[in-house]
């Protein structure tokens, strides 16, 4: 796992860095993988928002790995709100992955953006695709 580093002595969740993203990635489970919009990342979890509600409705999770970019890590959902799910990692991430996560966002999200055009004009067209 490319995120995953020890949490140091004395530190708690709060010490952890956090960033707000709004970045596609993958949510990946026993249940398959599904699109999700990273909300907000930090070296202790992510606050994730599935992409397809029909899905999301019978999609019922608990361990998962995210993935994003070039990283992913382990993680168990520990809350549930709809279609936003709270991922507590089981490792923290090192700090350096949220860097590189922050300096790269801005591109992924204009990216992203496209991609997601793209799919609402192939959904227009009565096709669709996860």
């Amino acid at each position: 796992m490319h995120g995953s580093a020890n949490q140091g002595e004395g530190e708690t969740k709060r010490d952890f860095l956090r960033v707000n993203l709004g970045v596609l990635g993958h949510l990946e489970t026993l249940n398959g993988r599904k699109r999700v919009e990273i909300v907000d990342l930090s070296q202790g979890g992510a606050y994730v928002v599935l992409m397809d509600a029909d899905v999301a409705a019978k999609y019922d999770v608990r361990d998962c790995v995210l993935r994003w970019m070039s990283f992913e890590a382990f993680g168990e959902v520990k809350r549930r709100e709809g279609l936003h799910l709270g991922i507590a990692f089981d490792e923290p991430l090192r700090p350096g992955v949220i860097k590189e996560t922050r300096q790269h966002a801005s591109l992924n999200v204009r990216n992203d953006y496209q991609e997601l055009k793209q799919a609402a004009r192939l959904w227009a067209h009565g096709i669709y695709h996860t």
